[in-house]
This record gives structure tokens, sequence and C-alpha cells, in this order.
């Protein structure tokens, strides 16, 4: 599978079209363009390609709902673990090094971040239905 097509094939499985099209479509043009025409480095092209996903995926999560009720959902299965780790410690928390702490802060929250993102990854619209996509990024009162 080609770069090209491993990033398509991920645009239009998470993202939803209008990010496709405006955001890593042109993206991808430029990167055929630099890599055809050796403007750019191959590498420093892909870059530029994954730094559009990321943006777009950024966009999509901003544009589809709430940031807050997205940490809400994060913070609920941190609390969850953090809470029956700390209750199976025989010494307590202060017979841990800061390190192991830290290194377990960091697995707990990035393990919570599975459960979050399947729950809150807003809905994907069919392609080819442009006037549902253009209603959820409108203004709600």
């Amino acid at each position: 599978m080609t770069f090209v097509a491993a990033i398509t094939t991920l645009s239009t499985r998470f993202l939803t079209q209008r990010s496709f099209e405006l955001i890593v479509a042109p993206a991808l043009a430029d990167f055929d363009l630099d890599v055809s025409t050796a403007s750019r480095s191959e590498t420093r092209a892909r870059l530029a390609v994954l730094m559009a996903l990321l943006g777009a995926i950024w966009e999509d999560a901003v544009r589809g709902g709430d940031l807050a009720r997205f940490a809400g959902l994060v913070l609920i299965p941190v609390c969850y673990y953090a809470f029956f780790f700390l209750l199976g410690l025989p010494g307590g928390v202060s017979r841990l090094s800061s390190a192991m702490v830290t290194s377990l802060v960091i697995a707990i929250v990035a393990l919570s971040f599975a459960p979050a993102i399947v729950c809150f990854w807003p809905e994907r619209q069919p392609p080819g239905d442009p006037e549902a996509d253009l209603t959820r990024s409108a203004p709600q009162s």
C-alpha cells in the first residue's frame, strides 16, 4: 500500500467528507506535486501530509462536540482505574518512586483514551450527503 493510499483510506474511514476534501485532499495533491517535481524531500512532504491529517482530526473533534465532555469521558476510566490501583497498593503511594508513579499515570491516562474516543468520536456522514455535513457545523442555539 502506498503512502497516498494509506492516508486516503484512513481519512475516508475516520474523517468527515468535508474535512477530507478541504484539508487532506489538498495536502495529498501538494505531496504528489512536491515528489514529482523534487521541490521538497519526500520525508518533508510526507510530514506535511501527516500534519494535515492531524489537523483534520482535530477539526472533526472540535467541530463534532464539546471538548469538556470528552475530557470528562476520559476522566471516568482514569478515576476508576486509579482508585483500584491505589486500593491494591499494600504500602501506599509513599513506597513508589516518582518515576514509577509518573509511568503508571501516563499508562492509565493513555489507556483511558480508547473508550472515550470510541464513545465520543463524531458520527461520519455518508459520502454524497453534503447538506448533513454542513448542518452539523452550523452554530447551535
